[in-house]
């Protein structure tokens, strides 16, 4: 079985302004691409798990999305990261997407690591989650993988949760420290 990093996107490797929808407003936060590389190079699959509920709000078109995740892969590939595999929910409660308002798939719900889990043949209890919300802690827990906050401050409920104010300083801990 494999290892796995899975990633928030806003707010985790880039600044969160709310539904980017253009890809000149996409921009990484300084060094998460030498983070992801060092966790690549250690035998880490990096997959890419996020809420994108700006589709069925209609603030954001299925290419605008793509375009989007297209630049984060080329801003990575400066840095010689490829990610292993990108999951997005499109869903929110309140606006129906193809019929469907409440799913799996919408985190804090385990469908998108569930699913990477599956096809990926991936060792939850070798692999972590990180992010900077709750939903992130909550789907990590729901999966059985180690969450991992992204933040200034523990999130209340959550204090035992290892936060760090950087992807780089939680990549150099699970480097130095396996399943913190």
């Amino acid at each position: 079985m494999k290892k796995a990093i899975f990633l928030d996107r806003d707010g985790t490797l880039n600044p969160d302004p709310g539904y980017i929808s253009d890809p000149k407003d996409f921009e990484l936060f300084a060094d998460v691409g030498k983070a992801l590389s060092k966790l690549q190079k250690a035998g880490y699959l990096l997959i890419l798990v996020t809420n994108q509920s700006g589709i069925s709000r209609g603030l954001i078109s299925l290419p605008q999305l793509e375009a989007v995740h297209d630049k984060l892969e080329r801003l990575l590939q400066q840095d010689g990261v490829k990610l292993d595999a990108i999951y997005y929910c499109p869903h929110h409660p309140d606006h129906p997407y193809e019929g469907i308002t409440h799913c799996n798939c919408r985190k804090p719900e385990p469908g998108l690591i569930l699913k990477a889990i599956s096809d990926f043949d991936i060792d939850p209890a070798s692999s972590y989650m990180i992010g900077d919300r709750s939903s992130d802690i909550k789907i990590a827990l729901k999966s059985s993988v180690k969450p991992i906050l992204i933040g200034k401050t523990p999130i209340a409920g959550f204090e035992n949760v290892s936060t760090y104010e950087t992807l780089s300083l939680a990549a150099d801990a699970i480097l130095n420290n396996p399943i913190i």
